[in-house]
């Protein structure tokens, strides 16, 4: 299992479409989430925070393709569309088959929550459902339910603040890496001079 750490805009066109296809699966498919008809792609799940800078976390195997993602996006003010004086991220779409990896959204947590602190961000908002909170109690996740209507994504249960310093995950996952895409699918011959031709806001 490998952490593909990349930019929508520089995602390979082979690898947005896949993760267009895991998301349909998990989201819309798995979900029941509805798709805005202006998006609607047949197969794929994109929303309008699908923005070229967001950056997204891949959880992908040889033999699986894609397990789990984590979208991270920044926050800008909802009347201005400036950004906020201080950076505020939100962890979306965040999903991991646990099939393959029972502990891959522990992995992936802990890899979203180590970019958004070396940005000097010091909270991830993110939406939560109930077997997500049992996992995080059963391992110590340090996270706090914020009321209904804080985050921005669609279709959320409820929502949650996770700080970005988690003893426990840093005393499972320490010393993880992350990979960019050129580092991971050369090896199935797929092309990386895709340059950003992916939806945009």
């Amino acid at each position: 299992m490998k952490i593909i750490q990349t930019k929508l805009r520089d995602m390979p066109s082979s690898l947005l479409a896949e993760l267009g296809s895991y998301r349909y699966s998990v989201f819309a498919r798995g979900e029941g989430w509805s798709i805005p008809s202006r998006l609607s792609t047949p197969g794929q799940e994109y929303d309008r925070f699908d923005r070229s800078d967001v950056v997204w976390l891949i959880a992908w195997t040889a033999q699986q393709g894609i397990c789990g993602c984590a979208r991270l996006m920044e926050w800008n003010d909802r009347e201005s569309g400036e950004k906020r004086q201080q950076a505020i991220w939100e962890m979306s779409r965040f999903s991991a088959r646990l099939d393959v990896d029972p502990e891959l959204p522990l992995s992936i947590l802990w890899h979203s929550v180590q970019l958004a602190e070396q940005s000097g961000v010091e909270y991830l908002y993110s939406a939560a459902t109930p077997m997500l909170e049992r996992m995080f109690e059963q391992h110590l996740v340090v996270y706090e339910p914020l009321t209904a209507g804080v985050i921005q994504s669609e279709d959320n249960l409820f929502a949650v603040r996770i700080p970005v310093n988690q003893p426990n995950l840093a005393e499972k996952f320490r010393g993880a890496r992350r990979f960019s895409p050129e580092e991971v699918l050369p090896t199935l011959g797929v092309s990386v001079s895709w340059s950003g031709r992916g939806r945009q806001a």
